[in-house]
């Protein structure tokens, strides 16, 4: 183990870390390229996991963009006729008989719709036409019967007259593989294509599940409805598709081909991929595999464009709903499962999203990440990562000096960066409907900054073991002083006296060493602090370990506790000064400052052991982390030994107990964590 972190420092300072985050640069950046491709099928499990963290960043992001501004909708060219909980305890549960289906399609064409698109198929023939019936009614069944039943026209051929007589248009699902049920065309008008071949670019299906064959000749159009999730949300939508070698539309594209008479969509396709789908004079810019970005309205702008089922059957709707519309019919019921989620995390019917997409188009809003895009991006973070690779390491650079005179400096660099990086991600989407993906910086820089700053890192924790033999005479220096502190407030102790002080120090120093494991106080307890802290513990006047015990039940302190405070502190403003005199007609060269440091922590012990973590305490009723660390320390330690000492004129408890006395006050006179870090080391000691 000892090896392979000898073997990573030294592969770290390499070259002052630059080559380590050169690899890391260019890795990263090959993993958010690959994130955006079209990976192939027998890899595709592979490369998505390798390749999602960069996904996820990229999705959530846009969807954050979304959220923050969704599309208001300036049209409303679409009416969605549902078959929603109200239609379903009226006339019955789905899927409705077809000649029920056919009275409302002839509902909705009496009202004179620009084009009718179904969000549903149907591949099975109706088991409640009159043949179907009569061939499930039991024997002895009167044979005149029988023959009148199957005289009558079947319920698929009453739902083809009414598909005839309007502008509609039938969904089907593509599937990638072949069912029973699937078939491998579908009856639908051609697209054309125009510029080179559409095939290699475009989602495709082996196979599409669509309505009988009876009920797609007499539709005006076919289309597809399927929409692939992104980790079960839907974002982006195929305008145009690929079943097997057919080049099919979807249902918005070929509603408006059927809405405006066209004879066909018309696919552009470029070097990179689809360039644009059109119908009439809309085009849509599309990505590279014909599908859109679509960007969401909220679903209580929305709501005014559903009508129900059973109100169009008895004639309760606004002719303005349905008059020159393009009229959707699809599912809406909750229990009927044709739920998806959007961008904008709302839980919305299948159906809304295709009446989304038209809507998008009316109102000329598309989002849209263009091709090149990926590649201006790639070459941005390849440009600034460069340039953080080859200016932090130069030690006589203007910014490597402040990086390190400012340890946080990195952290604010990285963060800056990416928060510009976001702010024109949001600018351009906001304003001109381009996605430009911050996060793959935020990644990618982060992660270079990383590498350089763990080489730095190493390379001074390398100095600073280098320094450590001439701070040695700096501690010996400050050790000086301390003990000539000691001689200016104490009495000559006796054996007893300095047996407790090992104690203190002891216990001090392992719940110091503790306390520095946890990660919000690793950089405040180094060494020579931990060290400074055990010094100075044993000077903080061990006469007041009675007052410690008492605070423990205390719920204020008394005036007599005050009092005695007090002058514990007037005390010890003399003996600092008195110190301070001393160090000042000494000669201790180097050791001065940090003769001073200790005087300083011995100020704070004193002065603050007796403050209070909730701010209960005196003299300054400080709370929390205001009050200084090596006091908080210190309290802790000094309470412990003092329930011990059986000096103290009390019942003394063994060390469990003693601890679960103080935890008792933990969060109140004392710090918890640093509680916790004490019974860690009783527990180690017992």
């Amino acid at each position: 183990m000892n090896g392979a972190i000898g073997f990573l420092q030294r592969l770290f300072l390499f070259g002052r870390g630059r080559p380590v985050a050169i690899i890391i640069l260019l890795w990263m950046t090959m993993l958010c390229v690959l994130s955006e491709l079209r990976p192939d099928p027998s890899i595709e499990e592979v490369s998505g996991s390798i390749t999602r963290p960069f996904s996820t960043a990229r999705q959530f992001l846009f969807d954050s963009y979304q959220k923050y501004h969704p599309r208001e909708p300036l049209s409303q060219p679409v009416t969605i006729v549902a078959v929603d909980e109200t239609s379903l305890a009226r006339l019955g549960q789905w899927p409705w008989p077809r000649n029920k289906l056919a009275e409302v399609i002839d509902a909705i064409d009496f009202y004179q719709p620009a084009a009718i698109g179904f969000d549903m198929y149907m591949p099975e023939a109706d088991q409640t036409s009159p043949d179907k019936v009569a061939d499930n009614l039991p024997p002895g069944t009167p044979p005149e019967l029988l023959a009148q039943l199957k005289a009558l026209p079947s319920h698929e051929e009453r739902l083809a007259q009414s598909l005839a007589s309007v502008p509609s248009v039938l969904g089907a699902a593509g599937f990638d593989f072949t069912t029973f049920t699937s078939r491998a065309g579908l009856l639908t008008a051609p697209v054309s294509v125009s510029g080179g071949d559409a095939l290699p670019y475009l989602r495709r299906f082996e196979a599409v599940l669509a309505s009988l064959p009876v009920l797609q000749s007499a539709a005006r159009g076919q289309a597809i409805l399927s929409v692939d999730l992104e980790f079960g949300v839907v974002r982006r939508i195929p305008l145009v598709v690929a079943i097997g070698d057919e080049v099919v539309s979807g249902l918005a594209m070929e509603m408006l081909r059927i809405a405006t008479g066209s004879t066909a969509v018309e696919v552009e396709v470029a070097s990179h991929g689809i360039e644009s789908v059109s119908v009439a004079d809309l085009s849509v810019p599309t990505q590279s595999g014909g599908e859109i970005w679509l960007h969401y309205a909220r679903s209580e702008a929305t709501a005014g464009r559903y009508v129900s089922a059973v109100d169009v059957l008895e004639g309760r709707v606004d002719p303005e709903q349905l008059g020159g519309k393009l009229v959707m019919l699809g599912l809406t019921g909750s229990g009927l499962h044709d739920m998806r989620t959007t961008a904008l995390r709302e839980l919305v019917p299948g159906i809304e999203i295709q009446a989304q997409v038209l809507e998008s188009m009316f109102d000329g809003r598309f989002l849209l990440r263009p091709w090149w895009m990926k590649w201006l991006e790639v070459l941005l973070i390849v440009t600034i990562g460069s340039f953080l690779i080859w200016f932090i390491p130069r030690t006589d650079s203007p910014l490597a000096t402040f990086l390190k005179a400012v340890p946080r400096a990195s952290m604010w660099l990285t963060l800056g960066l990416n928060v510009m990086f976001v702010t024109l991600g949001y600018l351009l989407f906001r304003q001109i409907g381009i996605l430009f993906d911050a996060s793959s910086f935020f990644i990618i820089l982060s992660s270079v900054m990383g590498s350089l700053v763990s080489s730095a890192m190493i390379e001074f924790d390398r100095e600073a073991k280098h320094l450590a033999l001439q701070q040695q005479e700096t501690r010996e220096a400050a050790s000086l002083v301390a003990g000539k502190l000691v001689k200016s407030i104490e009495a000559p102790a006796d054996k007893m006296r300095a047996d407790k002080q090992a104690r203190v120090k002891d216990i001090t120093r392992l719940v110091a060493q503790e306390l520095a494991t946890q990660g919000e106080f690793t950089e405040q307890l180094s060494t020579d602090v931990i060290e400074r802290i055990v010094q100075v513990a044993p000077l903080h006047d061990a006469g007041m370990a009675s007052l410690a015990i008492d605070l423990l039940s205390a719920d204020e302190l008394t005036q007599e506790q005050r009092h005695a405070i007090e002058q514990h502190a007037e005390v010890v403003d003399i003996a600092i000064a008195t110190a301070q005199k001393t160090l000042s007609g000494g000669d201790l060269g180097e050791g001065h400052n940090s003769a001073q440091q200790y005087l300083h922590c011995f100020r704070d012990i004193v002065e603050s052991q007796y403050e209070w973590f909730n701010g209960g305490g005196y003299p300054l009723g400080l709370a929390g982390d205001a009050i200084p660390l090596a006091a908080r320390i210190v309290a802790v330690v000094d309470c412990y030994l003092a329930l011990l000492d059986p000096q103290s004129g009390r019942v003394s408890p063994d060390q469990l107990q003693a601890v679960e006395l103080i935890e008792r006050a933990a969060g109140v006179r004392f710090d918890p964590v640093i509680v916790a870090c004490l019974r860690r080391v009783v527990l180690d000691a017992s």
